[in-house]
């Protein structure tokens, strides 16, 4: 085995693992919920973009429910040091438990979401526009190596 054809596979597995370990920063391996806190009586967040993720990730029993997914309550609301309202846009994840309206005798329902985790989506995008530049960097470097690898050939 040349020295060629070893870094050959050493870079392939080295994409490989920090595509697996970066894939919640990559779009087409993740399911995100964006969302934007509201200061009201009404439902803690407008959701920005998921609707469909949060529809596909309701269980079957609260489908029969005409659910408004363009907000959401939380069980648990967003609130940190630097931003205690929560108005900043967060990326959550979750699951759908149950539903929520905003009065008693209201007929509209909103879905009432679980955070198991959420990100600032600036510190987020931050670091996965790094992550992306840094496999597509490394991506080439390899595409180049095995080009030249079958140039030589």
């Amino acid at each position: 085995m040349t020295k060629r054809q070893l870094t050959i596979i050493i870079g392939s597995i080295i994409i490989i693992t920090q595509v697996v370990l970066f894939r919640k920063y990559l779009p087409f391996l993740s399911h995100k919920i964006v969302v934007k806190g509201i200061s009201c009586t009404c439902p803690d967040a407008e959701v920005i973009s998921g609707e469909k993720y949060l529809r596909s990730i309701t269980p079957d029993s609260l489908k029969r429910y005409d659910l408004n997914y363009s907000e959401i309550y939380f069980e648990d609301g967003i609130s940190t040091s630097y931003d205690p309202m929560g108005v900043h846009q967060y990326i959550v994840t979750g699951q759908v438990i149950g539903k929520e309206s905003i009065s008693e005798g209201d007929e509209n329902y909103y879905p009432l979401f679980r955070i198991d985790d959420y990100y600032d989506e600036f510190l987020y995008n931050i670091f996965k526009w790094f992550i992306w530049g840094l496999l597509l960097i490394e991506s080439y470097i390899l595409y180049r190596l095995v080009k030249r690898k079958m140039n030589d050939a």
